[in-house]
């Protein structure tokens, strides 16, 4: 083979690297603008999740402004799941639900470290809902009571054990404005926070709607004196009656409650005057903003009266 013929072969192995390396860098190339492209699209479709997610909120609430009734039920609109409603080029998803039928924990006790009666039914729904004795239940209790004691220069049972806790901090003084607060508070570790949570409340006033209380705060709702005081009138079965009657049937007015079999005109002596309603106070929205691959969520909770914007937290 003469000489030419090994440079023509070596030039057409160099031109092939070359055109191989030039393939390369311009499928990588290509591969980092799809990324990139695909990152802004990302990010422009979250944009605009993020707007529908807060639009469905404000939506929520013209529906919870509309329901004008005297009572609130889950089968009435704003009780219906909303799922994947068109809003220009993606959807909402939305979920009311009314609060009013869980216990308010801030009624355990009050800024002075007493208990008061939302401290009795708080032990019982503890017992009812963790399936622990009364001395475990009443240490919660206390946790809360202590956990509210305004006076900081007052020492009380738990202070030490949040002073060893890394690192140290002090009790709040104050009533709780979230339920995630709870973490702190001796005793409610994630497992007993995640077992209590469909069942209690922070925000609105303590009366519970029997429209939506579950079971167990319905039970515990009995609880309003101290041990002993307490006039046990209904048990789980006539609890549970109650609630499969209000599946199909709700309770318009307190008076109704006396038409469920087996209840009668005795709901009143179980549940003391003024502490229950057929009515909703404060309500938790869920809205979720869809656009292509991108979705943002947004939780908020609302005072129904004055239609006021308690909180707003989005995902």
């Amino acid at each position: 083979m003469s000489p030419l013929t090994n440079e023509k072969g070596m030039a057409l192995l160099i031109v092939l690297a070359v055109v191989a390396l030039l393939s390369s860098l311009l499928i990588e190339f290509s591969f980092s603008t799809l990324v990139d492209l695909r990152s802004v699209e990302t990010f422009r479709d979250r944009s605009k999740a993020y707007y529908i997610a807060r639009g469905g909120v404000e939506a929520a609430r013209i529906i919870l402004q509309e329901d004008r009734n005297q009572f609130d039920h889950p089968s009435e609109f704003w009780g219906e799941l909303l799922a994947g409603i068109p809003v220009g080029e993606g959807d909402v998803s939305l979920k009311i639900e009314d609060l009013s039928g869980r216990l308010n924990i801030n009624f355990v006790g009050d800024a002075r470290g007493n208990p008061l009666p939302g401290y009795h039914r708080f032990v019982a729904l503890c017992e009812e809902v963790l399936q622990v004795d009364s001395v475990a239940a009443r240490a919660l209790a206390d946790a809360l009571v202590n956990w509210f004691h305004a006076d900081l220069a007052v020492m009380t049972a738990d202070d030490a054990y949040y002073n060893r806790q890394t690192p140290p901090y002090s009790r709040r003084g104050a009533k709780l404005t979230a339920l995630d607060e709870l973490h702190l508070v001796r005793g409610f570790d994630e497992e007993v926070l995640t077992a209590l949570r469909p069942f209690i409340r922070v925000v609105g006033a303590e009366p519970i709607n029997v429209n939506t209380a579950p079971v167990e705060v319905l039970l515990a709702w009995q609880h309003s004196a101290a041990a002993g005081n307490v006039a046990i009138i209904f048990d789980r079965p006539d609890m549970d009656v109650l609630v499969q009657y209000r599946e199909t049937t709700a309770f318009k007015e307190l008076a109704d409650l006396a038409l469920v079999e087996g209840i009668g005109p005795r709901w009143s002596t179980a549940w003391s005057q003024g502490s229950v309603t057929v009515q909703g106070a404060v309500y938790q929205i869920e809205s979720l903003g869809r656009v292509n691959q991108g979705s943002r969520r947004a939780q908020a909770v609302v005072a129904k009266q004055g239609n006021i914007l308690l909180s707003l937290k989005m995902e």
